[in-house]
């Protein structure tokens, strides 16, 4: 029975980002009464959304598309409720990517419709069109089977292999996985700048571009965007964490918002419920989840002395990577206006790239701790679409780059920061964007590793993908090998969040965890359809 002081539930979940909410919401819907506690005053973790520049100008701080989570049955169960506390998707019906071109190209455009993508493409190479369509096009007989993989427990990692090793083209798009990106572009494109732009793509999820096993990436990322589109919530991400908050509370759950956790309660080897730093005490009847990143919920909340050495070398080992981003959030005048033309101005996300050579001296600049001196940009225009996002004819601007999360010279980013962005990544834009002067800027915040990791602590060191994305830690080896079916070793402690499969993105992943979670109480099997 709850007191003042205790408050009992079902389930208990720590951390109110997407992941954890999306477990929340399916765990509710089955009946579960579910609190969830986050530290922060708002819920979202990677999803929020504030006025940072100036008032009226809404910015997503961290994620902003919302590609995987259209594809996710769960997510797509419940958001007709959703819609009902204020979540609307809002997604373009033609222009999705612009890949701009200053060498006297005229740019490729990712449109929704790969026919218009193509003819984009053939203006480069006709070769490199019909190659783009081929990969597009395989994606219909796999689609299902990936779906079902993408939320699923992983499988073994002899699954895939025993799956295509019985004949001639199996092993032959085996071994195509099983390439580097960049060894998978210089194999099926001839163009530079198609390469460069393919690259850049394969890229964003923070792998680098020698590292084996991206290619199979290829056949996922190019098809999705065309199948799924690109989508992003009316008001800026913080509705969709917004929106479940609401939905768990309106099933007899609770969002508790400003009240970190200081330890995960245990008896007799079993989770029992969150201890809060307030010194309230939220007690689960079934089962707690950490949706936190691994190393603070095992070496900091469950403790050390509760856990066995092998298991405590594995939570040590884990990876986040060296990558971080140095972003700026601006509040303009008008939008970019492209060079390249209408078409390219259109889009609301741009990804921007010279050619190979460019993409190499990056890397290789990352890798030694220098602030790229020719950096590719993504940057972002969401106003374009959503102008409830800026005043009247008004807009903002997302626009970044990767960075090493450490700098040669001893410096830290939240000092260097601002001068980067105002010397290197402005400068950049208006090679393609002139009119984005200093006149059109009405406001900037800067964001680096250190704000980063203060905004959220599972941004460890300012990475931002819940932990790397290598082969040692993909699949069946995320985030530890013999714990990827997110079960822990303490008994009814359950896992969410990117440093579980399948990753980083706003995918709410956290229903897979639910999903589990139920099968285990004996309540709903797992291995039912997806859309």
């Amino acid at each position: 029975m709850s007191t003042e002081n205790t408050l009992d539930f079902d389930v208990a979940i720590a951390g109110g980002g997407v992941n954890g909410l999306a477990c929340a919401a399916v765990l509710a819907r089955e009946g579960l009464s579910v609190c969830v506690v986050e530290r922060n005053p708002w819920v979202g973790g990677g999803a929020v959304t504030r006025e940072v520049t100036l008032p009226g100008f809404r910015h997503d701080l961290f994620g902003s598309s919302h590609v995987w989570i259209q594809c996710n049955a769960d997510f797509k169960a419940i958001e007709p409720e959703l819609r009902s506390y204020g979540l609307e998707y809002l997604a373009p019906t033609d222009h999705i990517t612009g890949h701009p071109d200053r060498s006297g190209g005229p740019g490729i455009v990712i449109h929704r419709s790969i026919d218009k993508t193509c003819a984009s493409i053939a203006r480069y190479s006709e070769r490199d069109a019909q190659r783009y369509r081929s990969i597009h096009d395989s994606f219909t007989a796999v689609k299902d089977g990936f779906l079902k993989a993408f939320f699923s427990p992983p499988s073994p990692p002899s699954t895939l292999a025993r799956a295509l090793e019985t004949s001639h083209s199996g092993l032959a798009r085996l071994q195509e996985f099983s390439l580097s990106a960049r060894a998978w572009v210089e194999r099926h494109f001839e163009n530079d700048f198609i390469k460069a732009v393919m690259l850049n793509w394969a890229l964003a999820p923070q792998v680098l571009p020698d590292q084996e096993g991206a290619g199979q990436s290829f056949y996922i990322m190019i098809p999705a965007i065309h199948v799924f589109g690109q989508a992003i919530p009316k008001g800026g991400s913080q509705e969709l964490p917004n929106a479940m908050a609401k939905y768990v509370s309106a099933h007899g759950g609770a969002v508790l918002t400003g009240t970190p956790i200081d330890r995960i309660l245990l008896k007799d080897g079993r989770a029992t419920g969150l201890h809060l730093a307030d010194g309230r005490v939220i007690r689960a009847r079934r089962a707690v989840v950490s949706a936190l990143e691994p190393k603070q919920t095992f070496l900091k909340f469950v403790g050390r002395e509760h856990l066995e050495e092998d298991f405590i070398d594995k939570v040590e080992g884990y990876s986040f990577g060296r990558i971080s981003i140095c972003r700026v959030h601006l509040a303009l005048s008008e939008a970019p206006r492209f060079t390249n033309g209408a078409d390219m101005s259109a889009c609301l996300f741009h990804r921007i790239v010279d050619s190979s050579e460019q993409m190499t001296r990056f890397y290789a600049e990352l890798s030694m701790g220098i602030p790229p001196s020719d950096p590719f940009l993504w940057s972002a225009c969401w106003t374009l679409l959503d102008p409830s996002r800026a005043p009247p004819g008004q807009h903002t601007l997302i626009l970044d780059t990767f960075v090493s999360n450490w700098l040669a010279d001893g410096r830290r980013w939240e000092d260097y920061g601002p001068e980067y962005v105002e010397n290197v990544l402005l400068p950049k834009l208006r090679q393609y964007a002139p009119n984005i002067t200093n006149e059109k800027i009405l406001g900037r915040y800067v964001e680096t590793r250190e704000s980063l990791e203060a905004a959220n602590p599972s941004f460890v060191d300012g990475t931002t993908n819940g932990g790397e994305r290598i082969a040692a830690q993909l699949g069946y080896f995320r985030p530890f090998p013999g714990y990827a079916h997110y079960r822990s070793p303490v008994r009814d402690l359950y896992m969410t969040g990117p440093h579980c499969h399948p990753g980083g993105g706003i995918s709410a992943m956290g229903t897979i965890t639910a999903r589990v979670m139920l099968d285990d109480f004996g309540l709903k099997q797992i291995g039912r359809a997806h859309v």
